[in-house]
C-alpha cells in the first residue's frame, strides 16, 4: 500500500515537473520560422546592421500608416509598432555599444522599395499593403533574433534578440489578426 502511494506521488511529481519545464522553456525553444544558413552565421556587426535596418523600417512604415491609413485598428497597429521599435532601436544602440559593435544604419534595398511602394499605393489599397509588409517583416525580424538568440556570442546583443524575440512574435500575430479578421 505505501509502495503504490509512493508510485503515485512520485509519478504525481514527475508530471508536475515535466509540466512545469514545459512553461518555463526558454524563448529558443520556440517554434520559428526556418532559420537560414546565413543568418545563423551572422556575427555581431552584420547582426546589428540588419537589426537596426529592422527596427529603422518599422519605424518609417509605422509613421507612413499614421498618415496614410483610414482604417484606426490600422493606425494603432501602427502606433504600437511606432513606439516598440523606437523603444527597440534605443535597446539596439546601447546593446551594440556595449558589446563594441558600431550601429551602422542602412535600409536593405527591399526595404526600401517596399516604403517606396508603401508611399505609392493607392488609397483604397494601403492598409492591404501596410499589413502585408509588416507579415513579412515580422517573419524576417523573428528569424533573425531567433537565430542571434540561439547561435549569436553570449553578450548584450544576444541579451538584446532573447528580449525582443516575443515581442516580435507579438507583433506577428497582431498583424495576422488584422490581416484576417
Amino acid at each position: 500500500m505505501i509502495r503504490s502511494i509512493s508510485l503515485a506521488a512520485a509519478t504525481a511529481l514527475g508530471l508536475c515537473s515535466t509540466a512545469m519545464a514545459q512553461q518555463t522553456a526558454p524563448i529558443q525553444q520556440l517554434p520559428t520560422p526556418e532559420a537560414s544558413a546565413e543568418t545563423m552565421a551572422l556575427g555581431p556587426a552584420e547582426f546589428v546592421k540588419q537589426a537596426a535596418a529592422t527596427n529603422e523600417f518599422e519605424i518609417l512604415s509605422a509613421e507612413l500608416a499614421l498618415k496614410r491609413s483610414q482604417n484606426e485598428q490600422v493606425r494603432e497597429f501602427a502606433r504600437t509598432m511606432l513606439d516598440d521599435y523606437k523603444r527597440a532601436q534605443g535597446q539596439l544602440t546601447e546593446a551594440a555599444e556595449a558589446d563594441s559593435i558600431a550601429l551602422v544604419l542602412d535600409l536593405s534595398m527591399e526595404q526600401k522599395q517596399t516604403l517606396t511602394a508603401l508611399e505609392q499605393a493607392e488609397e483604397s489599397q494601403f492598409d492591404a499593403a501596410y499589413m502585408s509588409s509588416q507579415m513579412k517583416a515580422s517573419d524576417q525580424a523573428i528569424r533573425l533574433l531567433g537565430a542571434y538568440a540561439d547561435h549569436g556570442p553570449a553578450g548584450s546583443l544576444k541579451t538584446y534578440a532573447i528580449a525582443n524575440y516575443p515581442l516580435v512574435r507579438m507583433h506577428k500575430v497582431r498583424a495576422q489578426s488584422q490581416t484576417n479578421p
